[in-house]
């Protein structure tokens, strides 16, 4: 009962970090620019994961791999940070989250549209409350009323969440012969070296060395990429995907009740109601029988 009382801590933990992760990067972007966030946030990532790594004494991929690693990479790092961080410079850190709470819908569909996966009506009611939700939530200001600006940062969001359905795709022939770690740490230094030609020649703000600016890159980079991965297996070992699974859906959660204490956002009932339909189609889809492998390895880093 301890160890499944420390795995539940462990696991609830996870959920957190990657929650409030929205609402840090929400408030970097009063200083940095998207790509800088990312960048940073990379560079931290791959240290931790770079020392995981040699103590665990991995193998590095092989040559043969390299070309779908960094295909996963550009998809998983550079194109779901460049779209979600542009994104909650128009949007909320609480609607974020929740928007890309579907990643597991997304991923259902795309493996029905390309993949002839099949799903029970269980599941396919689960993503017709989803992208309802999402609906609800995309298509409604902080007033409640349509807002552009908003718009424009939904669609950068869910857009991400698209993103990073395409990098667990790219990666499901790689997850039979390589462990997390050594995945995650080839691809966050795939997407390190792309934002680094990206950010590098232009140079970095001197803003990015106050101790606010570096606390939240800390965060993002040490806690939510490095600590809570660890945490996530240790909660997987233990308790098994099925149970894991149903926990991650208090990301969202967490992401919401972020950006109302801590940046004081306001959500507009129409996106507290859409919020509420997102996670029941949520539950439903990933609680309806078994998860495809490519969904459970969207759980794994995405936030």
């Amino acid at each position: 009962m301890k160890t499944k009382a420390r795995a539940i801590l462990a696991l609830v933990t996870t959920t957190a970090f990657w929650g409030l992760s929205f609402t840090s990067t929400k408030v970097l972007l009063g200083t940095l620019l998207p790509p800088q966030i990312a960048f940073l946030r990379l560079v931290l990532a791959v240290a931790a994961l770079g020392c995981f790594f040699a103590l665990t004494r991995k193998s590095f991929i092989s040559r043969a791999d390299l070309f779908r690693v960094i295909a996963g990479g550009t998809c998983g790092t550079l194109l779901y940070f460049l779209f979600e961080n542009n994104g909650l410079r128009y949007t909320t850190a609480g609607t974020a989250s929740l928007i890309v709470s579907t990643i597991p819908v997304i991923n259902v569909v795309a493996g029905a549209l390309f993949f002839r996966e099949r799903h029970s009506v269980q599941r396919w009611f689960g993503v017709l409350l989803s992208f309802a939700g999402v609906y609800l939530i995309i298509s409604s200001g902080s007033a409640g009323a349509l807002a552009l600006a908003n718009l424009k940062g939904n669609l950068l969001v869910f857009l991400a969440g698209c993103s990073w359905v395409a990098y667990t795709r790219i990666n499901e022939p790689l997850v039979e012969k390589y462990d997390s770690l050594v995945l995650n740490f080839h691809q966050s230094l795939v997407g390190m070296l792309l934002f680094g030609l990206l950010v590098l020649p232009g140079g970095l703000a001197p803003a990015v060395f106050t101790p606010r600016v570096l606390l939240n890159l800390a965060y993002l980079g040490i806690f939510c990429s490095g600590v809570a991965y660890l945490f996530y297996l240790y909660a997987l070992k233990t308790l098994g995907s099925a149970a894991v699974t149903s926990f991650l859906n208090l990301v969202p959660v967490f992401g919401v009740l972020g950006g109302a204490v801590i940046l004081r956002e306001a959500l507009a009932a129409s996106q507290l109601f859409g919020g509420v339909v997102v996670i029941t189609g949520v539950s439903m889809v990933t609680m309806s029988g078994k998860a495809p492998q490519a969904g459970e390895e969207v759980k794994v880093t995405a936030g």
